[in-house]
């Protein structure tokens, strides 16, 4: 009988974590659909300045990205962002900064331009 209830808490026990895991999903903020969480090599070049600055651009979709910048101390409300590894440019406007974390809306797009490529134009 001693067996039996302990049996039956400990099944009892397991359900409760499993629903409160539920609850816990619930209320996670919701991410945008379209958006991709990966990590892409960016540099951040303010125009009219040949000084590039490292980005990591996460949560990115086609109108926007979250990018982390290292290395600058102001980031300015527009900027260029040169993604390497796909060699496109986006025009980038600041939406969001917190910290050394920006969101950025895209404002136009550039195919198979590089930084160094563009900088020698």
């Amino acid at each position: 009988m001693l067996e039996t209830a302990i049996t039956r808490s400990g099944a009892e026990l397991g359900s409760s974590k499993a629903a409160s895991k539920g609850r816990m999903a619930s209320t996670a903020p919701l991410k945008r659909a379209d958006a991709r969480r990966s990590n892409r090599l960016a540099w951040l070049v303010v125009e009219g300045q040949d000084q590039r600055f490292h980005a990591a651009m996460r949560d990115y979709a086609e109108d926007g990205a979250k990018l982390t910048v290292s290395g600058l101390m102001g980031i300015p409300d527009r900027f260029f962002l040169y993604v390497e590894p796909d060699s496109v440019r986006y025009d980038c406007n600041v939406l969001e900064q917190r910290g050394n974390t920006v969101r950025v809306a895209f404002t136009a797009r550039a195919e198979n331009v590089r930084f160094r490529d563009d900088r020698r134009a």
